[in-house]
């Protein structure tokens, strides 16, 4: 969905420094009309395979990310009761410091199963 040459160049043109990782479709063929850090992502597909490019770029951090708004949606909620900004942002900060308390309580361990 997002590996298109209009977002890498509206990334790039908000975020000049920021590394562009964005797994290509599985249709999409290396052609001069993509975008540089397209190109480079769909070689590095290619040279690599998709679980090896995901390895070296380090794709699966992003999971971690996901996982802690999915935790905290889930405990804390979808919307803020809040309506002025200042409150807000004293709502997440709770959020926040409720959902490191229950990290520091304890995570499940988790493994993999071969």
């Amino acid at each position: 969905m997002y590996d298109t040459n209009a977002v890498y160049q509206t990334l790039e043109d908000h975020f000049p420094d920021a590394e562009i990782v964005i797994p290509p479709k599985d249709n999409t063929f290396a052609d001069e009309v993509h975008h540089p850090k397209r190109m480079s992502n769909l070689i590095g597909c290619f040279a690599l395979g998709i679980i090896g490019w995901q390895s070296v770029r380090q794709y699966g951090k992003r999971n971690i990310s996901e996982t802690a708004m999915q935790r905290y949606k889930k405990i804390i909620g979808n919307t803020l009761h809040s309506r002025e900004f200042e409150n807000q942002s004293t709502e997440m900060l709770l959020g926040c410091s409720i959902l490191n308390r229950f990290t520091h309580i304890g995570m499940p361990k988790s493994y993999r199963v071969a």
